[in-house]
């Protein structure tokens, strides 16, 4: 048990100093999270009040939950004002795993007072929630695995137990699916937590040679050096650790994809929506985390070339058309003719993050986008009728996690990250970004691209047109049989992971596919002949769609594996390559292989989409 009750005797200087670091970390963040915890409680409450379970059963553990707030609370006042010295380490450090693992017995409890009434519907959302309950605990302590064992493996333990005791094959389907996402996810958390703390040495370590060097005028430069190479390994790691992150929040995407069909009361509908969405939120954060890394880490080229705007008009059009008209706004978009000389998807993600930010800051008016000829440049600027910024916080507003509309720090409102990526994106390449703003008025953001005229052009054409109005029809949504028999054809499924694996195709099958699933191509070929010999893919005909993971752990790659199977059922067969990883070059690799790049995690909507539409097209 030395792991969980660690002191820091016996520990060199600098690792006595990270983990106290990392105690008062903990002390000074965590107890924001127990509002959150507060309000779910009594939202619970309140819709259990009726069932037939005898109060004291979850009320008892509902009380110890109080209990354990109130002295959580009265503890980080005292932090507060008097910190945490080196002596009372021990005392703090028992003191934060007691408390995650009081909290984490309670909830179990009440998990075991409550899955013994509840229906099948009511299970799977409890035990939806315990697994998004334990993610976020794993990955809100994740620099600190023994804090996050804690917190979790009661919880797990009991409601996984008690599932178990009812001996139905429902429940025990519930219950071997929350232990394999949550071991998965501690095994995970676990190995980050280990390369966090050897980053956090290490950038330590190099803090205290620069004190030694301070003094020794000829060793400055090597100084610098190594300070650089700190920080470069943490923009490193942080880009690395990208696909470990994702991993489990695209199996917990997609098994929350995967329980749609098993939820029909209207209470538990709603509740596991809300999940998906809370899952949504997450991946956008960790997306624009993961950005700066790999901006920092230098792993995105900028690669300029001839670009005409029309064609990234109509992307963003077909997109932010529909984003503004789910919240009420004018959506306006001035046709253009004009080409630039950028990076295509650089100054997309720019102008896609612009976009998003005025829509999220604008309540009512309009969004405009427009481009403008000026002289040598191309300004594309996007307008929006919103709150505006004040003149004092314009100097700060693309600074990393500044929100001046957001000062309590709201997870709603995101981390305040997505201008942070727009100032590195703009510094990737002659691509100045500029800010005009009016209190209550609006902002325009401007972008600055040189302009290129093609040859054989003996001037630029602007056309001033109004936006083409989109017709929608409503139409009843397809059942399970509809859709099986709309679908029908065999997707090759590869991946390594095997809960990617069974968590993509519950999603397929679900919607009606065929599913040939191997973790190697070889595998996907025996697999799409197992298919024929059970006559559930007529003998001759081919898979109609292919997906794969990048990193497959094998001495070959997705790449590879997509032009191994693409040999034996066509070179026209569509493709796609999912990643979590930010490996340079890869995008245009997949593009000149006519293989959709998709990042993880993703949508279980958006990919049924996707398939769709390609399966629609080769037909």
């Amino acid at each position: 048990m030395t792991w969980l009750r660690r002191s820091l005797r016996g520990l060199s200087p600098i690792e006595a100093r990270i983990d106290l670091q990392m105690l008062q970390d903990s002390w000074r963040t965590a107890p924001g999270g127990l509002i959150g915890q507060f309000i779910g409680l009594v939202l619970m409450g309140w819709m259990i009040r009726d069932w037939p379970v005898p109060h004291w059963r979850w009320m008892v553990p509902a009380t110890g939950l109080l209990i354990v707030w109130a002295i959580v609370v009265l503890m980080a006042r005292h932090f507060r004002r008097f910190g945490i010295p080196a002596s009372g380490y021990e005392r703090w450090r028992m003191a934060l795993l007691w408390w995650h693992g009081a909290q984490g017995t309670s909830w179990g409890l009440m998990a075991v007072a409550l899955l013994g009434e509840a229906s099948s519907d009511w299970k799977l959302t409890f035990v939806a929630a315990i697994i998004v309950y334990c993610y976020t605990i794993m990955l809100v302590t994740v620099h600190d695995w023994a804090v996050s064992f804690m917190g979790a493996a009661p919880l797990l333990v009991l409601a996984a137990g008690r599932l178990l005791v009812d001996q139905a094959p429902s429940s025990n389907y519930l219950a071997v699916v929350m232990i394999i996402s949550l071991t998965t996810c501690m095994i995970v958390s676990l190995n980050i937590s280990r390369r966090l703390r050897e980053g956090a040495l290490l950038r330590h370590e190099n803090a205290d040679l620069v004190l030694q060097l301070r003094d020794e005028i000829n060793k400055v430069t090597q100084a610098k050096a190594r300070a650089e190479t700190a920080d470069r390994q943490k923009s490193e790691f942080f880009a690395s650790a990208s696909h470990d992150l994702r991993q489990p929040l695209h199996v917990m995407m997609l098994l929350s994809s995967a329980l749609k069909p098993h939820v029909e009361a209207s209470e538990g509908a709603t509740l596991l929506s809300k999940i998906h969405t809370a899952l949504g939120s997450l991946s956008t954060m960790f997306e624009k985390m993961f950005d700066v890394a790999r901006i920092d880490a230098q792993r995105i080229d900028y690669k300029a070339q001839a670009l005409p705007l029309a064609a990234l008009w109509s992307r963003l059009d077909n997109e932010f058309s529909v984003l503004c008209e789910n919240k009420g706004l004018r959506w306006r978009i001035d046709p253009t003719e004009d080409w630039v000389h950028a990076d295509p998807h650089v100054l997309e993600r720019i102008l896609r993050n612009l976009l998003n930010n005025a829509v999220r800051y604008t309540e009512q008016g309009e969004v405009h986008l427009r481009a403008r000829a000026r002289g040598p440049s191309i300004v594309c600027q996007v307008w929006d009728t919103g709150v505006g910024v004040q003149r004092q916080h314009r100097h700060r507003i693309f600074e990393d996690y500044f929100q001046a509309s957001n000062q309590g720090r709201r997870s709603s409102e995101g981390l305040g990250l997505g201008l942070a990526v727009v100032r590195r994106l703009s510094m990737l390449g002659p691509t100045p970004v500029t800010l005009l703003s009016r209190p209550g008025r609006g902002s325009c953001f401007a972008v600055r691209v040189p302009r290129l005229i093609p040859a054989g052009s003996e001037g630029l054409v602007t056309r001033h047109a109004e936006p083409p109005v989109r017709q929608t029809t409503a139409t009843a949504r397809p059942t399970e049989a509809e859709k099986r028999e709309r679908h029908g054809g065999v997707i090759v499924l590869i991946d390594d992971e095997p809960d990617v694996l069974d968590g993509t195709s519950l999603v397929l099958r679900q919607q009606g596919w065929q599913v040939a699933a191997a973790s190697t191509p070889d595998g996907a070929m025996d697999a799409v002949i197992h298919l024929q010999e059970k006559g559930l893919m007529p003998e001759g005909d081919m898979p109609v769609a292919l997906i794969s993971d990048h990193r497959l752990g094998l001495s070959i790659n997705g790449l590879d594996a997509i032009k191994q199977l693409r040999y034996e059922f066509g070179d026209e067969l569509p493709a796609f390559l999912l990643t979590g990883e930010a490996t340079p070059g890869l995008a245009t690799d997949a593009q000149a292989m006519r293989v959709q790049l998709l990042h993880k995690p993703i949508q279980a909507d958006r990919l049924l989409r996707l398939l769709q539409e390609v399966t629609t097209d080769a037909a």
